[in-house]
């Protein structure tokens, strides 16, 4: 790619980052060796990119570069309880958080919860969570949940749900509406879907709702214009009732599945709605099911994945995708099938990004390094001492791009090979590069060295280290607890 001005629209400065492997997760581009110019927060240009007098240049030499993960299911607000319940089944979880401890929650305990489980999620690499929260005690607990969201800078759908609050009549075949107070935070608080934190509908769905609760809330929801989920497969039936209502469709989310039929999940894809598995909780919580995330590839969906509650399972997505893997080899040795095979690396990461991007509404704006999509990107040091095998064949072919970049550039190299020029030198990449301008009229000359998909696996199979400047901040005005 020719050399470009270092700064974009409205001469807002630029950010380069060079020499990185780039797992774009996009297909047109694949997984390459190069460098990623960001303005205002946005992608501009990813290939080789020429020298920028006046960028901020991040080196990424040895460093792999992703999209953030996108969390499709977290209920955030538990934040406040991470990791005390390790080892509890379904009846205890009930017992103690949403029977015991959610009820007792005040506004701020809300906002306390909310913003600890968001950071927690941004330290793990994961820069967008669809919050699934079930802690609308009252609007001020509304308020002060999408508050601790925009304080922490997270990228956030806030999936308005139910309350703490008598959680049986609201959980178990509930003849109650959705709170109303969805209304009210779609006109005054969350009205606008290009913000950094949006309104999605937490619903009961059929597994916990009467049929004609479950048609009424839907109906809320789609006149609001906001997406929707659903916990759902405790039990078969649930989607096949809301096929048979005509209300099946691609704006639903579809949360668990464990126990839905292959018939169902068939029903799913051919709607082209999505599927959350949160593999981690369902492998150790006794009570939800097994992982059904063969069965909705071999049904045609592309699922995401998922957290869940951090009060038993740790929050990372590695965590995740390992936790889909095994379950996959488990599932494959107890009933084999002609041809099946555990998902690979690269579609496991795909689960995290790409596919759960889509889940959430979000595919047009995050999940691939994509020129024109916001810039919200994480690192993995390929120096760390765990990845020193994995890493050796990328940091060559890293030190190879560095070294046709210095003898274009005229750029000093030290003793080891590494770029030494000091615009170069930092090492610390922002979990989310808020930076971004109009992407070029012409799409960029893309550098095609690719890394072979043995070095991209055992990359993928280590844990992300998340290196940032600074905690970054919505910008979108906040609302008090």
């Amino acid at each position: 790619m020719s050399s470009a001005p270092s700064t974009g629209a409205n001469n807002k400065p630029a950010t380069v980052i060079r020499g990185g492997l780039l797992l774009t997760q996009d297909e047109a581009t694949g997984t390459i060796v190069g460098d990623i110019r960001v303005v205002d927060g946005r992608i501009h240009a990813i290939g080789d990119i020429g020298d920028q007098p006046a960028a901020r240049v991040i080196d990424a030499t040895g460093k792999a570069v992703l999209p953030g993960f996108v969390d499709t299911h977290r209920h955030t607000w538990q934040g406040a309880f991470r990791l005390i319940g390790f080892g509890w089944d379904f009846p205890t979880y009930r017992r103690n958080v949403q029977l015991t401890w959610g009820p007792q929650f005040t506004p701020n305990d809300a906002y306390i919860g909310e913003l600890v489980g968001a950071l927690a999620a941004i330290n793990s690499g994961i820069t967008t969570i669809r919050s699934e929260s079930h802690i609308q005690n009252s609007p001020a607990h509304s308020d002060a949940v999408i508050c601790a969201l925009r304080d922490s800078g997270i990228r956030a759908v806030f999936a308005h749900g139910w309350p703490s609050v008598d959680s049986d009549a609201w959980m178990l075949n509930s003849t109650r509406r959705h709170p109303p107070d969805i209304v009210r935070i779609r006109h005054e608080i969350l009205s606008n879907d290009q913000d950094l934190v949006t309104l999605n509908a937490m619903l009961r769905g059929p597994d916990m709702s009467q049929p004609d609760v479950v048609v009424d809330d839907l109906a809320i929801a789609r006149n609001l214009g906001v997406r929707a989920s659903m916990h759902i497969g405790w039990q078969p039936g649930g989607i096949r009732q809301l096929h048979d209502a005509a209300l099946l469709d691609a704006d639903l989310l579809f949360i668990h599945c464990c126990d839905s039929t292959d018939d169902e999940l068939r029903m799913l894809a051919d709607a082209g709605a999505s599927a959350s598995v949160a593999s981690t909780i369902e492998l150790s919580m006794p009570g939800l099911g097994l992982p059904a995330t063969d069965r909705l590839l071999a049904t045609g969906s592309r699922p995401s994945l998922s957290i869940d509650s951090e009060v038993c399972v740790a929050g990372d997505m590695f965590t995740a995708m390992r936790a889909a893997q095994s379950a996959s080899v488990i599932h494959a040795a107890m009933r084999p099938q002609p041809g099946g095979s555990p998902p690979r690396a690269h579609d496991l990461l795909a689960f995290a990004t790409r596919d759960a991007a889509a889940a959430a509404g979000l595919a047009d704006r995050i999940g691939t390094i994509t020129a024109g999509k916001d810039a919200d990107l994480i690192v993995i040091d390929l120096g760390s001492p765990s990845l020193a095998a994995a890493a050796s064949r990328v940091a060559n072919a890293s030190k190879s791009h560095a070294a046709r970049c210095r003898d274009r550039h005229g750029s000093r190299r030290d003793p080891q090979g590494f770029r030494a020029h000091p615009s170069r030198t930092r090492r610390r990449l922002p979990s989310r590069c808020r930076l971004a301008c109009q992407h070029p009229r012409t799409a960029p000359t893309v550098c095609r060295k690719r890394a072979d998909q043995a070095t991209v696996d055992a990359v993928m199979a280590q844990s992300c280290r998340r290196v940032d400047d600074r905690p970054h901040r919505s910008t979108a005005s906040k609302s008090n607890p």
